[in-house]
């Protein structure tokens, strides 16, 4: 968060500005109504995070990559974060900055992300993000007098949902099967030229030709492989261990990506 901003106490959401038409500052503050959901449905856990984004005139919000840096961090600033608290939305936040930081012909964005880990506790790499659309953006700070707050969801109290997908982040190899050994329905696979910045996907097809792969780590299933939860340091001889549950089948292909 850039120096300028300021943290501040306020009842309202909404962009004002100070001393007239001049515009030396304005207060933007942030918050949701809830309940906000993960993609699987669930509630989301107190201690997640919100990411207040400043899209730039003519830019859309690219969204963040797996460890939570921007897709495009030339034309997306991430202002400030939000928390999540009880009652699943995010807990009332505000700030103020010098007008000219924040052009008011820019937008803001509410992001809500899914840090959850393979042990259900948030903190972890980006699982997901929701997506802007114009019932959770906040309109464009561009009023000389507010209020100018959040677009109100067309679904009564429906709040954020992080559905979408994030980007890969910079730098990760492409995952490489070192080893599998199968043990009746269930199967040890170990994985090299694995990232801690990124989460992993086990698939499994019995038929090549057909094409059709099921993800033994879904993304919204809880089963995040991640060398982070883990604790195992990416290097020269590591592997990274997952085990999936199939069916007792006489041939079986795995695959495994990041995602």
């Amino acid at each position: 968060m850039k120096q300028t901003l300021s943290i501040l106490l306020g009842v309202a959401l909404a962009a004002t500005a100070f001393c007239g038409d001049s515009l030396p500052e304005l207060t933007l503050t942030l918050s949701t109504q809830g309940p906000d959901l993960y993609a699987d449905g669930s509630a989301v856990k107190t201690g997640e995070t919100y990411l207040l984004v400043y899209v730039h005139a003519g830019a859309t919000n690219a969204g963040v990559r797996t460890d939570g840096t921007l897709v495009n961090s030339l034309d997306n600033e991430i202002a400030t974060t939000g928390t999540a608290i009880d009652g699943s939305r995010c807990g009332f936040k505000a700030i103020q900055y010098p007008a000219s930081l924040y052009p008011a012909d820019g937008k803001w964005a509410l992001v809500l992300l899914d840090t959850r880990d393979a042990n259900d506790n948030v903190g972890g790499l980006v699982a997901g993000q929701s997506e802007v659309t114009a019932g959770i953006n906040l309109r464009t700070a561009a009023s000389y007098y507010g209020p100018v707050g959040m677009d109100v969801p067309a679904q009564s109290g429906i709040g954020l949902k992080s559905a979408g997908k994030t980007a890969v982040s910079l730098g990760v190899p492409i995952p490489v099967i070192a080893s599998i050994v199968s043990k009746g329905n269930t199967v040890d696979i170990k994985i090299k030229d694995f990232s801690d910045k990124a989460r992993y996907e086990v698939e499994d097809c019995t038929d090549l030709a057909a094409g059709i792969w099921t993800n033994r780590y879904a993304p919204t299933g809880g089963m995040r492989l991640q060398a982070k939860t883990l604790g195992i340091t990416p290097g020269v001889g590591k592997e990274l261990p997952a085990t999936v549950t199939v069916d007792n089948d006489t041939v079986r292909f795995f695959r495994v990506k990041a995602n």
